[in-house]
């Protein structure tokens, strides 16, 4: 099983690799439709249409080509359509999955989820590499934070359920993405003596591995992206060795997982320190059956090449190439449909002309104050002098207002006129400029956003500076105290550490949904009702 990845678009075709011939039959070449489909990241697209006739072409020139059964077209999918398209098409942002689990509600999590596979099913997609499985832990990357359900492993398994349901309810099929605890991977590092079945029974009750045990135990036949890595390994051969046990019998002896699984492998060939040509090869050789191979074709047909050796010389056992494809062909078989595939009536989606209220719903419902009284700017008098103090963030699209923090701006400007947005950086820290507004600031609002553990310093620079400015000021005789606000546009352990004297609140992404719904909150127009997802150490 082979798969050609176009930025977050992946269309996989079958290589059949016959253990006498060394014969690859590829699906079809792709690369004359490309040019259409492609809109799909750029700005000319404008409508859905366009992707949906060009998916639809493509299921037809496989058929066409001889397939038996048609193609998976997938995403990796999180929040709806809107992550993947154009600035200013319309399509609903969805929340990530940290603020559904925030919203404490896993039946709206599976309306959230037969959302999505609504819109996607609408132009084609089959398949999406969504829900993260693994909790929220001290060593969850930042960034990485909102892809899961949070800490706890009961509620994180409603949700992934929940969501798998919904998506299942329109014709996609989730591909969820299991990285087992590095406890359970450390079992087949143990010394030769150990009993590796005990090992296995005593790690994968973990709390951590509970929700990749309810899903497979609910959907046994369903595609998992099983995220154990090469450089968590001393070398390559340690590697394969190691993850293929930990998928024989984690995965499948233990859970009773039976179908295909999909490596992560390709992704971080600089990291692992080997060729991404080869990832293929040593995903077979891990017990794994789809790779996602890099965008080059050049490396693609190398790494055919390279399949055919490997059989060639032993290196890789036909069994084993024909064990994946079966499983991936089974997978198509209880999925996937010609009818469905190439229907010239698929359900239209059409993106809303006002913010989509299922949306709107769960945004508001995942905001969370971790403070138990009033929000501190009920009873100030009108228009005191607001300074919001935010960092730079990315982009999600290059059309989109230059620093998205500007809707809470401007929901916060409902509240006082005299509301100045001032951004900083992490690497400069706050400055003289931002100091001249903390000075005449009767309430400070900060939002922290880290993207990065590697931040983690730079972002306790900011606020310890912060505090410092803010007692400095504070101790000027018959000086108002300040109202201090501090928000988390993102991972919630950004506010872990002591924040006496503040009023906290989370809304853990910054998404125009979030950012309003969290002002809403701080204006005390409504209470919070989300419940804090994390478990902070």
């Amino acid at each position: 099983m082979g798969t050609v990845r176009r930025e977050n678009i992946l269309l996989d075709y079958p290589t059949v690799v016959d253990s006498n011939t060394s014969r690859s039959i590829p699906a079809v070449n792709i690369s004359t439709l490309w040019n259409e489909l492609h809109p799909l990241f750029k700005e000319k697209i404008s409508n859905l249409s366009q992707i949906a006739n060009s998916t639809r072409q493509l299921q037809h020139f496989a058929k066409e080509a001889g397939h038996e059964q048609p193609l998976l077209i997938s995403l990796k999918e999180e929040g709806g359509l809107y992550d993947y398209l154009p600035f200013g098409l319309g399509a609903a942002h969805f929340p990530y999955p940290l603020s559904l689990a925030a919203g404490n509600s896993p039946s709206i999590t599976r309306q959230v989820g037969a959302a999505i596979g609504n819109e996607l099913a609408s132009i084609g997609v089959n398949w999406v590499f969504t829900p993260t499985l693994d909790l929220l832990s001290d060593v969850t990357e930042p960034l990485s934070a909102s892809q899961t359900f949070g800490s706890d492993p009961t509620a994180a398994t409603q949700h992934a359920l929940a969501l798998i349901e919904g998506l299942a309810a329109q014709g996609v099929s989730a591909c969820s993405s299991a990285h087992p605890p590095l406890a359970v991977l450390e079992v087949f590092r143990a010394p030769e003596d150990t009993n590796l079945a005990e090992a296995v029974d005593e790690q994968s009750d973990m709390d951590d591995f509970q929700p990749i045990a309810a899903v497979i135990a609910r959907y046994p036949n369903n595609s998992m992206q099983f995220g154990a890595a090469i450089h968590e390994f001393p070398d390559p051969v340690s590697s394969t060795a190691n993850i293929r046990a930990a998928c024989e019998q984690i995965l499948r002896d233990k859970c009773g997982y039976q179908g295909p699984t999909v490596s992560a492998l390709a992704e971080t060939p600089e990291e692992a320190s080997v060729c991404a040509r080869h990832a293929t090869l040593l995903t077979i050789l891990s017990g794994l059956d789809i790779s996602r191979l890099p965008n080059s074709p050049v490396a693609q047909r190398q790494t055919i090449a390279i399949l055919k050796a490997a059989i060639a010389s032993n290196v890789l056992k036909a069994s084993d190439v024909s064990e994946a494809a079966a499983r991936v062909a089974a997978l198509k078989a209880r999925i996937l449909t010609w009818e469905r595939a190439l229907d010239p009536h698929r359900p239209q989606y059409s993106p809303p002309t006002a913010p989509n209220p299922l949306a709107q719903q769960t945004y508001r419902a995942s905001t969370t104050a971790l403070s138990l009284t009033p929000s501190p700017l009920l009873g100030l008098p009108r228009n005191p002098f607001l300074a919001l103090l935010t960092p730079t963030v990315p982009r999600r699209h290059p059309n989109s207002p230059s620093d998205p923090f500007e809707p809470l701006g401007r929901a916060l400007a409902r509240f006082t006129f005299r509301m100045r947005h001032v951004p900083y950086t992490l690497s400069a820290g706050l400055t003289e400029h931002h100091d001249e507004f903390i000075q005449r600031a009767t309430v400070v609002v900060l939002v922290l956003c880290n993207a990065s553990s590697a931040l983690m310093e730079s972002q306790d620079e900011v606020v310890n500076d912060l505090r410092r400015r803010l007692r400095a000021r504070d101790a000027i005789p018959d000086q108002q105290r300040t109202r201090k606000v501090v928000i988390a546009a993102g991972d919630p352990r950004d506010i872990r550490d002591n924040f006496e004297g503040w009023w906290a609140v989370c809304c853990y992404e910054y998404s125009r949904g979030a950012l309003e719904a969290a002002a809403e909150v701080v204006l005390g127009e409504r209470q919070a009702t989300g419940r804090l997802p994390a478990r902070f150490s």
